[in-house]
């Protein structure tokens, strides 16, 4: 029997390089080579001989909707041969009949180029989303016609995007619509759209309308957004687009019951049948918007930019007041354009008036200005009127509109603008002719100095002393901790990762303490199932790793990647192998325990200390 175990360890240490130094095989497959229009399938790409190929970018099939949906391994020994291997599986949804061809790919590995094979995937028009088939009863009269009504999937699922105008004025605002086409396919997810534009300023869209619409005879569900936008850059023309969005379309999935069998009827196919969302990010062309700037001819003098169709009004109040109360001056500006582009009302410079910085409220298609107007002297009669001009992009012409002058009624002696200061005479004994109040406008927070206390008094006051400073601190202090302490406490109820890697080094001290019973017990197997055990829990949680991709070569790669060495590792997932094939194998198993051991403590200790 000894005999017998040793020879089953040589042949495994020699099968092991054996396998490590065979080339990297890349394979692609997929679930169905036939296909129709609304009919998903899987992209398999295989590598066979080494399970730690990382995951490549992925391909780029024209025509397709491809999509990530995860990692498989798989390892074998077969008469001595080990043998492992990762798959990463995509989602393929085809936009439009044909034949493609997929492949062959390629992908750089360990300083090698691994090239693919090629396979061909053909698309047909299919008589739905599902891709069942039609009954062959139907005449070549009604599929003809069915195969023109289902066309491409990018003709039953495509998005436009049209301006209002494609030649517009500097800051001059246009609306701009996307809408989503839609027939015979279900869509699901619907968000909303992306537009993209040099020098173009696009706001946000609004509330989607849904309708229907009819192309050529064809019947479409639309869902239209609509949003306004203006282009900030004088002249020229600028690229409006593409609008993007995205959405999931409902693949239906037949799960046929065995070939031949009662239920192998469409009847039966209809019925255990699935359906799965397939993502879609769909793309509109790009738009050509012209530019124009302002024509200089007839330009106001005065004009600020401002542009669009407008009214104004103007009101002042009160209209009678007193030196040094103020008026009143509203503005208010409504129409459409771009409310952006007006500014404040620039009044005349009139003496005796001060003028101060408006108030302004604007909304979707109004502006308005709240400005006060001081009379500085009886002499003030009115405020001035107010002037402004704009560009209306219709008519191709400028406007100016003037309100105004405003009469107000001043009453009461002139204000005096600048405080007098007075000195004391020089002459002693001579009173002052005049008294005069310095700056009687303003009012003291405290007119007397209160009861006064000598220098070195001050050092026995309360808040110069210690301890009452720090009981000020103190609330401080307790609010920091308790903060941190919620939001920790946060992060271990949300963030999985945090707590898998605050889990790993305690439950690593676990596995080393039941490991070293073990070996004090000469246990052999329970002793390396439990050094297996602790290294690929506590790697797992260390790295995030699902259970099933916690494979050796992409939890060697991955430390690799961090600056971890793995030498000890690979030694220690080598012997945990051999142990759990080749039991009672070593000449001195209680010295190779101790070994493993100490390798096992010193892996956890340099990864808690690099990781």
């Amino acid at each position: 029997m000894k005999k017998l175990t040793v020879l089953l360890l040589l042949i495994l240490l020699t099968a092991a390089p054996a396998v490590s130094a065979a080339d990297l095989k890349f394979e692609l497959s997929v679930g169905k080579t036939t296909l129709s229009i609304g009919e998903g399938t899987q992209l398999i790409l295989t590598f066979t001989g080494d399970r730690g190929v990382p995951q490549p970018n992925p391909p780029q099939v024209d025509d397709f909707s491809v999509n990530y949906m995860g990692s498989s391994t798989q390892m074998s020994i077969i008469n001595g041969a080990m043998s492992s291997s990762v798959s990463y599986n995509y989602s393929l949804m085809p936009m439009k009949k044909g034949e493609f061809k997929i492949g062959p790919l390629s992908i750089q590995y360990e300083g090698k180029t691994h090239s693919s094979n090629a396979i061909t995937v053909t698309v047909t028009d299919g008589g739905g989303t599902g891709g069942t088939s039609q009954p062959q009863a139907a005449n070549t009269k009604q599929q003809k016609k069915q195969s023109k009504e289902t066309g491409d999937l990018k003709d039953r699922l495509f998005i436009t995007l049209k301006p209002s105008k494609t030649s517009v004025y500097v800051n001059e605002v246009f609306t701009v619509r996307v809408k989503l086409y839609v027939r015979d396919i279900a869509v699901r997810d619907v968000t909303f759209p992306q537009v993209t534009g040099d020098g173009v300023s696009v706001s946000s869209f609004e509330k989607p309308v849904q309708s229907t619409e009819n192309i050529n005879g064809v019947t479409y569900e639309t869902l239209e957004f609509t949003t306004t936008a203006f282009a900030a850059t004088a002249g020229g023309s600028l690229k409006l687009g593409p609008a993007s969005l995205d959405c999931n379309i409902m693949i239906k999935e037949n799960r046929r019951m065995s070939p031949g069998g009662m239920f192998d009827d469409d009847f039966f196919s209809n019925v255990f049948s699935s359906v799965r969302p397939e993502p879609v990010k769909l793309k509109s062309e790009i738009v050509t918007v012209k530019v124009l700037p302002l024509p200089d001819e007839g330009k106001p003098k005065g004009f600020k930019g401002a542009i669009g169709k407008f009214e104004m009004n103007a009101s002042v109040t009160p209209e009678n007041v007193k030196t040094g109360d103020p008026v009143t001056l509203k503005v208010a500006y409504t129409g459409k354009g771009n409310i952006n582009t007006i500014t404040k009302p620039e009044l005349e410079e009139k003496t005796g008036l001060k003028y101060y910085e408006p108030q302004i409220k604007q909304d979707k298609n109004s502006k308005s200005f709240e400005e006060a107007v001081i009379p500085m002297a009886n002499t003030v009669t009115e405020i001035p009127e107010v002037v402004f001009s704009y560009f209306d992009p219709d008519e191709k012409a400028y406007r100016t509109v003037k309100k105004g002058p405003f009469p107000i009624k001043v009453t009461g002696a002139a204000t005096a603008t600048v405080a007098k200061i007075v000195e004391q005479p020089k002459v002693q004994g001579t009173p002052p002719t005049e008294k005069e109040v310095f700056a009687k406008d303003v009012v003291f927070i405290k007119e007397h100095p209160g009861k006064l206390y000598k220098k070195a008094d001050m050092k026995q006051m309360l808040y110069r002393n210690p301890m009452f400073l720090s009981l000020w601190i103190l609330p401080l202090i307790i609010y920091i901790a308790a903060l941190i302490h919620a939001k920790r406490n946060k992060r271990l109820r949300n963030d999985i990762q945090y707590v898998r890697r605050l889990r790993a080094p305690k439950q690593a001290r676990q596995g080393i303490k039941a490991a070293r019973d073990y070996l004090k017990t000469a246990k052999e197997e329970e002793f390396y199932n439990t050094v297996h055990k602790t290294v690929y829990e506590y790697l797992g949680n260390k790295l995030h790793l699902p259970p099933g991709e916690a494979a050796d070569e992409k939890i060697c790669a991955l430390l690799e990647q961090k600056g971890v060495e793995t030498q000890l590792l690979k030694e220690l997932l080598t012997a945990c192998e051999l142990a759990r094939y080749a039991k009672g194998g070593a000449v001195d198993s209680s010295s190779e325990m101790e070994r493993i051991f100490k390798h096992l403590e010193d892996f956890i200790d340099k990864t808690e200390r690099t990781l």
